[in-house]
């Protein structure tokens, strides 16, 4: 018996004289891994030298966006920062390190591509979808009400929201604005919505041109609500009338995608109404973003 734990006493010593050399050797040689400022900056002067409106950059990994924007952050609008994604791109410059590479290149033609010293630049191409309406950008044209219930009803007994610049809507409980959202620990541009207790609220936009589909994002907007809260929030996309789309958001979907097939309204105006609401609404901070695409 002795034996045995002189021998796993042993083991267990070799084992942390390993590990401690191999930390050793990580933080020896970290220093030479990183890339130094007079790279990005050679880096960020090929970009600049090409960028085009409409063009993204995009940062790979995506740890070191932050790192990358001190280089080129006059260029990185609000925006493009707070995408939900990179359809609307055509062209997208990839400025990475340490051979990664950005989702938004993902299937896109690389055209050209360089590299500075421990920083990498390369430019891609891809089709580009086209916005026929950003209802973000378009937000201070919603009418925004409220309806008793805990789901998103029908109709009865409506009340107004009250309008400020921004914009934002004062409701009774809480308060609607156009916003950089963070949702899944990232920049994104949206609306924020809160949850009620035991109100409906409803967002709802006229005269809107559609295209062949109708790109929708929600996600729980801020850590703190989604570590003190973890009640589901109903969200229903209804066009003229009709539901297109019921989903529930969790604090586990992240930055959910949903995408409804519109062709059958195309090229017509029609009225488009975001209803929510949740039955345990506490922290559900509910942001969304939606386009319709061509």
């Amino acid at each position: 018996m002795k034996e045995r734990a002189s021998k796993f006493a042993v083991a267990a010593a070799a084992l942390v004289a390993l590990l401690a050399l191999v930390e050793t050797a990580v933080a020896l040689t970290a220093g030479a891994r990183v890339a130094p400022a007079s790279d990005w900056d050679a880096a960020a002067a090929e970009v600049r030298a090409g960028f085009g409106p409409g063009d993204l950059i995009a940062f790979a990994p995506a740890w070191a966006d932050q790192v990358g924007r001190a280089h080129l952050g006059d260029l990185v609008t609000v925006e493009m920062a707070g995408r939900s994604d990179a359809d609307r791109y055509a062209r997208v410059w990839e400025v990475s390190i340490r051979g990664s590479h950005a989702p938004e290149v993902a299937g896109a033609r690389l055209v050209k591509e360089s590299r500075h010293g421990r920083v990498r630049v390369a430019l891609y191409e891809k089709p580009a979808a086209h916005v026929v309406w950003d209802f973000t950008a378009h937000a201070d044209e919603a009418r925004v009400t409220q309806t008793p219930g805990t789901s998103p009803p029908t109709g009865g007994n409506e009340t107004p929201c009250y309008a400020d610049p921004g914009p934002s809507w004062r409701c009774p409980g809480s308060r609607l604005e156009r916003r950089t959202l963070e949702i899944d620990y990232r920049p994104r541009r949206g609306i924020l919505a809160p949850a009620e207790s035991a109100r409906a609220t409803h967002l709802a936009f006229t005269e809107v041109p559609l295209g062949a589909r109708l790109v929708v994002y929600a996600g729980i907007h801020d850590y703190y609500a989604r570590k003190n809260g973890s009640g589901l929030v109903d969200l229903a996309l209804v066009v003229d009338g009709k539901e297109l789309l019921a989903a529930r958001v969790a604090n586990s979907d992240g930055w959910k995608r949903y995408e409804i097939d519109t062709r059958a309204l195309a090229g017509g105006r029609h009225t488009v109404r975001f209803d929510l609401g949740a039955t345990d609404p506490a922290w559900r901070n509910l942001g969304f973003h939606a386009e319709a695409r061509q």
